[in-house]
């Protein structure tokens, strides 16, 4: 014991390295904008959120997050009036690894004159893999694999990490955050839809029903008979699609019932 205390007093940087770490998990929900919810977010298509995290602090102001998530995004030309005869549905599931700066508007930490609760920003890049599904007689099929355009497209785009938060700390070990966050992508393939429309006769004679049908699921409201012809405006390559959470954390600081250094 008497070597540990020496070793401290001495080192006073060991502790406050031990205490700049954070383990955290986190829930919440999901939302996105793009080609089928053209004028923002529905909020009667939020999915789910979920991930882990884990911070290094190198100060009072500044840390760096880096967190794994998994979550789902969804949409349906149903909930849009004027591209309801398109009678697109998509679900995709999205894993994202990305790393964040944050900027902590108070002093925040565990000392007693920090404050234990704080306002922050942060931004930082990742990287999002992607799997968009379509709907068909009540199956969901990777639409990636049908070339619903006529093309295909990575299952990988870079991501923008931005967004503010809020973090409180009711003990010295305990942290429990908000934050809202948006992600800007680089690809407008998060729905499958972003240019025009193949030749579905084509598609039906060589790949068959499922997918002219996932191609364009107008076909489906208008007995079998597609409404849009090759060459037809799809969606909109102009604007790249984005996404968007928000989520409840809870943070564990490692070692941090050994006083902060600054007591020595």
């Amino acid at each position: 014991m008497r070597a540990l205390i020496l070793l401290i007093i001495l080192n006073p940087g060991l502790v406050a390295t031990a205490q700049r770490v954070e383990l955290g998990t986190f829930i919440g929900l999901s939302n996105y904008t793009g080609d089928v919810a053209p004028k923002g977010m529905i909020l009667s298509e939020t999915k789910w959120a979920a991930g882990f995290l884990a911070r290094y602090n190198f100060n009072n102001t500044w840390a760096f997050t880096a967190s794994a998530t998994q979550l789902r995004i969804g949409g349906s030309d149903k909930n849009v009036p004027f591209n309801q005869s398109r009678n697109i549905t998509f679900r995709t599931d999205i894993t994202e690894f990305s790393g964040v700066f944050e900027f902590n508007y108070f002093r925040y930490g565990t000392g007693v004159l920090d404050n234990h609760f704080t306002p922050y920003v942060y931004w930082g890049l990742g990287a999002a893999i992607f799997n968009p599904q379509g709907q068909y007689k009540n199956e969901w099929y990777d639409l990636r694999d049908y070339r619903t355009e006529g093309k295909s497209y990575g299952s990988v785009t870079m991501i923008m990490p931005m967004g503010i938060g809020l973090k409180w700390m009711p003990s010295k070990n305990m942290s429990v955050e908000w934050l809202l966050g948006l992600r800007k992508t680089y690809t407008d393939y998060l729905d499958d839809v972003s240019t025009v429309y193949p030749d579905l006769a084509e598609k039906l004679a060589t790949q068959g029903e499922i997918s002219a049908a996932l191609s364009d699921p107008s076909m489906l409201l208008n007995e079998g008979v597609p409404l849009n012809k090759p060459g037809y405006q799809r969606g909109n390559p102009d604007y790249k699609d984005w996404y968007y959470t928000t989520q409840v954390t809870l943070t564990y600081r490692i070692f941090s019932r050994i006083k902060c250094s600054r007591f020595y």
